[in-house]
């Protein structure tokens, strides 16, 4: 077949879509339009609705400098009673949260065996003095047998220089007056060797009555029994604890600060404790000691802060949490610490510029634990504004209104 020839004159024509096809991809964009439409709107009002904020009205005041550290409650003085004897308990007479006095009687170990120990002593110094007696009738009786004696060997001597006795008979009489001189001596020796007996068996005695004393177990000061370790019929050794008992008189908050503290902090300075799990004011305390070393780990210093008054429920050991003021700023400006912000310009803050939020550069002086002295950019009157959330920023230039 042969090809139809085309004219040179006739200009070619891109096929034309058909007339559906168009229209139906124009009613599709109209379909979307509503929804860029409330789009729309909903930037606008974005973009136009007022911020929610916190705000605060800068004032003037006091700001307290203070150093923070967690601490436990502690006694100035405290010891684990008990026994230096062995034996069995027969009583405790107190409990654990007990106050007990100076010399008050807290427990005792059963005294049968110690009694009867003391009682065996005390018979001992009765028959060594029972003996002294006897000694005594028997020194009577050998004295007065040697001055008999002595009256007997000197007629003897006399008799003999006169020729009316033998030698054998002034030998007889000198040798009996020997004896008797022997005796006197042995019953001197006798009482002498009493003596000591009677002394020994009254150390004895003594000490036995004190081990009977040492079976009563007493307070050494006025304090509070914080923990019992042993009950009635329990055996006991030297060294085992019955009770630990600590001094009230004075009680410390020994809390642990950062060492970078070391040079602001004095004795006497004021100091709240706060009892953690104890809603309420604050215990007042001073601080009365200063640590002397610190603590390679944590690079802390032990502080001991004196409490002004006792805990409504005493429990050594318990957390409290310590601020000790470094500093007081009288009548200054200030505005609340957690409303300053900080990025590579500085502090900042966002304040209130004719209903709009506004951001101003800040110098600080004086950081207390809520509110903190503000030396430039703000003054007394002015409102600084925060995002409800904490820690949150605000949009520059933004209108903004109080939470409802």
């Amino acid at each position: 077949m042969q090809a139809s020839a085309r004219d040179p004159g006739e200009t070619a024509t891109a096929p034309r879509k058909p007339p559906r096809r168009r229209l139906s991809r124009h009613l599709g964009w109209l379909k979307l339009l509503p929804v860029l439409v409330i789009v729309c709107l909903l930037v606008r009002h974005r973009l136009t609705s007022p911020v929610l904020g916190t705000r605060y009205v800068v004032d003037r005041g006091d700001v307290v400098r203070e150093v923070f550290g967690r601490a436990t409650i502690e006694s100035r003085r405290e010891v684990q009673l008990g026994f230096d004897l062995v034996g069995r308990i027969s009583d405790v007479l107190v409990d654990e949260g007990d106050r007990v006095k100076l010399g008050q009687v807290v427990a005792h170990l059963a005294p049968e065996q110690l009694n009867a120990e003391a009682s065996a002593a005390s018979s001992g110094v009765g028959l060594a003095k029972a003996a002294i007696a006897r000694l005594a009738a028997d020194e009577r009786k050998a004295a007065a047998n040697l001055a008999f004696m002595k009256q007997d060997a000197t007629r003897i001597r006399a008799l003999a220089a006169a020729g009316s006795v033998s030698g054998r008979d002034l030998d007889l009489a000198e040798q009996q007056l020997s004896l008797a001189q022997a005796d006197l001596d042995r019953v001197h020796a006798a009482q002498g060797e009493a003596q000591k007996q009677i002394a020994v068996a009254s150390g004895t005695t003594d000490t036995k009555l004190a081990t009977v004393t040492r079976a009563v177990l007493v307070s050494p000061f006025d304090g509070v029994v914080i923990r019992r370790f042993k009950d009635p019929g329990d055996t006991v050794v030297v060294g085992s604890t019955v009770l630990r008992i600590v001094a009230v008189d004075r009680l410390w908050a020994r809390a642990a600060v950062d060492e970078s503290s070391l040079a602001d902090l004095r004795e006497k300075m004021p100091a709240e404790i706060a009892l953690l799990g104890e809603p309420g004011k604050p215990l007042l305390g001073l601080v009365d000691r200063i640590g002397r070393e610190v603590d390679r780990q944590t690079h802390e210093v032990l502080v001991d802060v004196l409490l002004a008054e006792l805990p409504a429920r005493l429990a050594i050991g318990r957390r409290a949490d310590v601020r000790i003021a470094l500093e007081r700023r009288t009548n200054v400006t200030r505005i609340p610490l957690a409303m300053v912000r900080s990025d590579g310009s500085g502090r900042f803050v966002f304040v209130d510029h004719g209903g709009r939020i506004g951001r101003v550069n800040v110098q600080l002086g004086a950081i207390g634990a809520a509110l903190v002295e503000v030396t430039s950019g703000l003054a007394p009157g002015d409102v600084v504004l925060d995002a409800p959330v904490p820690g949150a920023a605000l949009a520059v230039g933004r209108r903004w209104t109080t939470a409802p």
